[in-house]
């Protein structure tokens, strides 16, 4: 049989078959137009009409073959609608193990219009569709191709889907692989909220939650008060490894949480624990750690320690270049600012006042605004160090370096301002 398949030159004879009566010949042709279809479509595809009238038919017994056959004409026409249409008409004669180019491109189209009607959540999606989609699924399942599952589910926001997905494989790693491979790849907010929340509840079905996780879900969903809660209890077990993942937590959020959330978790966290009692235990380590003290110390020691900036590079380039010229005076000062970016050495503008001073307009902005570049993170002594540049009792002797030195006052407090600073920053404007 298949011999002859092989030896045929034309699909004519074949056709003829569908116009007979009989519902064996009709089964018959519809059967070897199957196999021959990559070949002969060209030539099938005039006959199209009459295979959609089988499909049509419902006494004829095939009917599945019929609408597969079709939709293998219309894939080869580039009329990918028509062809998912038939295709789900066909039924278990779709086969969606086969790897052909038919198959996969079906299949593909299937699952994005599956996408597409789940987004917009029309409610009178296919059914026949959706059998498709399940299909997939199990086919994934069966595979163990669990990182299939988890992007087609997410997509077609099956929430039920991914959940399946996330305790048959090895939960741990899925929880990883979802949380930072595929949540911030999610558009749709409500949607993100409610792939945290099914990863917070994957994560509290263990008898050890890992808590750095859980902490992190919370964090997106805003929920400071419960952040709070597990770092309290971990604190409160006075055992050694739940102390340090309490740190490891504080230092996850102090990296990836915004300053409101954070604000919030110490507020509660204070009020739960003795963290504000002044005492210096964990509970008040925690709290530091929050508010960023403790990594803006780190910061700051480490870039200070490792600063290797070639001061000849900048006093080369400052007698260089004409610094009557804002261009040339902007470039070294900007050099200058990104070189010793958070160090805290301002060697090079103290031994250079003359030069500085020539500075003019929009030039005296930027000069002022590289020392907030220069001392990133030193909050303790941001007043002090842009003092003589602010204005006192509301009067300046430069708009430009007024400007400047507020925005150095922003920068060296970012994403650690204080009500002081704001406050200050809302009474000056």
């Amino acid at each position: 049989m298949a011999a002859q398949v092989e030896a045929l030159t034309s699909a004519t004879g074949l056709i003829s078959l569908l116009d007979e009566n009989e519902r064996e010949l009709q089964f018959y042709g519809l059967t070897q137009l199957n196999a021959v279809t990559d070949r002969f479509w060209a030539e099938i595809s005039d006959a199209i009409s009459r295979i959609e009238i089988l499909y049509e038919d419902e006494t004829f017994p095939h009917r599945q073959l019929a609408a597969l056959v079709a939709s293998k004409i219309y894939f080869h026409l580039g009329e990918f609608d028509d062809a998912l249409g038939f295709a789900m008409g066909a039924g278990e004669l779709f086969d969606l193990t086969d790897t052909s180019s038919y198959v996969q491109t079906v299949v593909n189209h299937a699952i994005d219009t599956y996408i597409a009607r789940r987004a917009s959540e029309a409610s009178d999606i296919d059914p026949r569709l959706e059998a498709v989609v399940e299909r997939m699924f199990a086919r994934c399942f069966k595979s163990k191709d669990y990182a299939q599952v988890i992007g087609i589910a997410i997509e077609t926001r099956r929430l039920d889907v991914l959940e399946q997905a996330l305790v048959s494989g090895d939960t741990q790693s899925l929880l990883s692989y979802v949380q930072h491979e595929c949540v911030d790849l999610i558009r749709s907010i409500s949607v993100q909220e409610q792939v945290q929340e099914l990863l917070f509840k994957v994560h509290m079905q263990f008898d050890t939650p890992d808590y750095e996780a859980v902490c992190l879900c919370l964090s997106k969903l805003n929920h400071p008060k419960k952040t709070a809660e597990i770092l309290e209890m971990l604190v409160k077990d006075q055992n050694e490894d739940k102390i340090l993942s309490a740190y490891q937590i504080a230092f996850d959020l102090d990296a990836n949480a915004t300053q409101e959330f954070t604000k919030a978790v110490v507020a509660e966290f204070e009020a739960a624990s003795a963290a504000g009692d002044g005492a210096s235990t964990p509970a008040t380590q925690i709290a530091s750690i929050l508010r960023g003290d403790e990594t803006l110390k780190l910061h700051l020691e480490f870039l200070f320690r490792n600063n290797k900036t070639d001061m000849n590079i900048l006093n080369r380039t400052c007698k260089l270049l004409d610094s009557r010229q804002s261009l040339a005076h902007n470039a070294t000062t900007f050099s200058n600012a990104f070189m010793h970016a958070g160090t805290t050495v301002d060697t090079f503008l103290r031994n250079n006042l003359e030069w500085l001073a020539r500075a003019s307009s929009w030039s005296k902005f930027s000069a002022t605004a590289a020392l907030g570049v220069i001392h990133r993170g030193q909050v303790k002594h941001g007043f002090h160090l842009l003092q003589p540049y602010l204005p006192v009792d509301n009067t300046s002797a430069s708009p430009f370096s007024e400007g400047g030195a507020f925005f150095a006052l922003g920068l060296i407090h970012a994403c650690h301002g204080t009500e002081k600073v704001v406050t200050y920053l809302q009474d000056a404007l």
